[in-house]
């Protein structure tokens, strides 16, 4: 649903990783599905960080569209 919701909004196909580095997934996703999900940048997490106003919509637009695929 996510991948569908990222395609359909972007047109570009996401990138399935657990391998982020910052991220508790890695360990947890050989006992269940893990979703990583959000926007990024090269302010995140430090002084100053911002987004895009542009970034935050499609952002919006790929949550609809993976609530909207979940209850199809």
């Amino acid at each position: 649903v996510v991948s569908a919701a990222c395609r359909g909004v972007l047109q570009l196909q996401p990138d399935l990783s657990t391998t982020g580095g910052t991220s508790d997934a890695r360990f947890i996703k050989d006992y269940c599905p893990v979703v990583e999900f959000g926007l990024v940048g090269q302010t995140m997490h430090k002084i100053d960080e911002r987004a895009d106003v542009a970034d935050i919509v499609r952002l919006t637009d790929i949550y609809e569209s993976i609530i909207n695929g979940y209850f199809e």
